[in-house]
């Protein structure tokens, strides 16, 4: 790891830690040197890195500032929403809209890898952090791994927390589908978007440990609250 990258991911943990919130300042530049004892370059170019990400705002002459922003899910783990937003000091609401058993399309029998006539169980939900709408989600799980969940449960749990503590399930891998795309009427409207809006569309299916699906969602995010994050190597 750089020493730009160093400070970066030291800076940015802070923050997720909650040592400085929503328009605290960070330390200054010739702070920041002396702390981590790399020179001014290093500093500005990690400060730079945050600013692009939104994660902070620079204002000249005055500092550094941490932005609202969005709120961020590592692409690099497996992690539930509330579980991804807790490590940012963020809190999620979850509102469950309908939890039904309905027949499954003939695209999801065969990405749930039902047999003929076999249903499954559909959740539809909002949720919420900061007390403003963040995605709509369509879920659709197979009846084994929606066992011994009901509405209760998954307005206060992630699926996959529920998979492993409810049931002892080992959730082990996911395949991801993210692309920009136009909102609904209809989800501009539980969004809280004017149309024509853009959102972000995340399509995921969580795979047992012997490649067994548990569940397929499909959620449309409010682009300027979320983001996704890795980093990659060569």
């Amino acid at each position: 790891m750089t020493l730009r990258s160093q400070v970066r991911e030291t800076l940015r943990q802070s923050i997720h830690a909650g040592e400085w919130r929503t328009g605290d300042r960070l330390p200054s530049e010739n702070e920041l040197i002396q702390s981590h004892g790399v020179s001014r370059i290093t500093v500005r170019q990690a400060l730079a890195d945050l600013a692009a990400e939104g994660m902070i705002v620079r204002v000249q002459g005055k500092g550094s500032f941490v932005s609202p922003g969005t709120v961020q899910q590592e692409l690099s783990r497996l992690q539930g929403l509330a579980e991804a937003l807790e490590l940012q000091g963020k809190t999620v609401h979850t509102q469950v809209l309908s939890w039904r058993r309905v027949p499954p399309s003939a695209a999801l029998r065969t990405t749930l890898a039902l047999a003929e006539d076999e249903p499954c169980m559909e959740l539809q939900s909002l949720r919420f952090v900061d007390e403003r709408p963040l995605s709509y989600n369509r879920t659709w799980l197979t009846c084994a791994a929606a066992q011994g969940v009901d509405k209760a449960m998954l307005e206060t749990s992630d699926l996959l927390t529920l998979y492993e503590r409810l049931q002892g399930i080992r959730v082990a891998s996911a395949s991801v589908d993210i692309r920009a795309a136009l909102a609904s009427p209809s989800q501009a409207n539980m969004l809280g978007l004017n149309l024509p809006a853009a959102v972000l569309q995340v399509e995921k299916t969580i795979y047992t440990f012997d490649k067994q699906p548990l569940h397929h969602e499909c959620s449309v995010y409010q682009p300027e609250l979320f983001s996704y994050r890795t980093e990659l190597s060569r």
